[in-house]
């Protein structure tokens, strides 16, 4: 597993130095529970690091009941309360009630999912709008026996007040181990997030660790 990960950030090290981006590390931690067979409970708490200013720039926690009517659908509700590093001494809150499905299919040992997420999000001092988010994911065939996969995403945010799309990320990572009761994830993003008549690239490095009970 060593070498597959050194694999990994040697190519994030090679793909980041190539232009000056933005840089960022994200870590994200997740519990779930299952009360029944059909339904899954997540809860997971996050934040984003920039190391060029030694600073928090994201945290967030959030929960998830998600409802799996079939194999290949599942939809549920979510809330989430974010705090944003305005840079100047203030943060900007924001609750965020959310809405969503994903459906997902195994084809040749390969696992397709595609998502869509609709989310109002709510500020004290900015104005509130709707957004959706669509994703896409695809996982290889594992390539050790205790789960490991690579697995490539793509991820788009579209505010519906007019503005329309203002974010977006290409991801491919590494599902380092995947246990019954721990899982982890390593993975780089190149991000695009539009700033008035531009677009800002940022470079991602992140790890997600889930924990089921």
């Amino acid at each position: 597993m060593n070498k597959w990960i050194f694999l990994f950030f040697l190519f994030v090290v090679f793909n980041s130095s190539a232009q000056e981006r933005q840089f960022t590390v994200w870590n994200k931690n997740e519990v779930s529970a299952a009360p029944s067979d059909k339904l899954t409970l997540k809860l997971a708490q996050k934040v984003h690091y920039s190391p060029e200013r030694n600073s928090v720039d994201l945290i967030y926690g959030e929960f998830f009941l998600g409802y799996e009517s079939k194999i290949w659908l599942e939809y549920g509700l979510g809330f989430r309360h974010s705090k944003l590093n305005l840079q100047n001494g203030s943060w900007l809150d924001e609750n965020r009630p959310m809405f969503y499905f994903s459906l997902s299919k195994e084809i040749k040992n390969m696992e397709l999912s595609f998502s869509n997420r609709l989310e109002y999000r709510v500020f004290k001092n900015v104005e509130d709008h709707l957004r959706h988010k669509q994703s896409l994911n695809l996982y290889f065939p594992n390539i050790t026996h205790w789960g490991m996969q690579f697995y490539v995403s793509e991820e788009s945010y579209l505010k519906l007040n007019g503005a329309g799309t203002h974010l977006a990320r290409l991801s491919t990572g590494i599902k380092a181990l995947d246990k019954t009761h721990f899982g982890m994830k390593l993975y780089y993003s190149l991000q695009k997030a539009k700033n008035i008549n531009s677009w800002i690239s940022t470079d991602i490095v992140g790890l997600n660790l889930n924990f089921t009970i």
